[in-house]
């Protein structure tokens, strides 16, 4: 049993008209076993004002479920989205939609019980079904 596991779900944010992008972020958390699902926070996906093309999500911090690390882990998903996944938000969309940023995380979890954050793949660690 891990300390603490975070379970990325979705991330839904559609573009302000300041140019950001304002949504949800949904996940669940795992603490010493005890799991709590769909956890939503406020997100917030914006690009850096002096470094062009540099973009950052913000997650607001959850006021009803204690969570350490909260700061670390919110790293290792910029660091996830924009270095691993190499995603980019777009600020056009087709016809006559919002422009959205649509993220869905599947078979994989922040593990948080180090000292750094790693991300796994769920179901790596069991052994192969036969």
């Amino acid at each position: 049993m891990q300390f603490l596991n975070v379970y990325p779900k979705r991330l839904l944010a559609t573009l302000n008209p300041v140019g950001a992008f304002e949504g949800q972020f949904t996940f669940d958390l795992e603490q010493y076993g005890l799991v709590t699902s769909n956890i939503v926070c406020a997100v917030t996906v914006r690009e850096d004002t002096l470094l062009v093309g540099q973009w950052k999500i913000t997650v607001k911090p959850m006021f009803n479920v204690e969570m350490p690390h909260f700061d670390k882990f919110v790293n290792a998903l910029n660091h996830y989205v924009f270095e691993v996944l190499q995603y980019t938000p777009s600020r056009s969309a087709p016809g006559k939609e919002l422009p959205m940023v649509k993220i869905f995380f599947t078979d994989m979890y922040f593990d948080m019980s180090g000292d750094e954050p790693v991300v796994q793949k769920i179901g790596a660690d069991a052994p192969a079904e036969k």
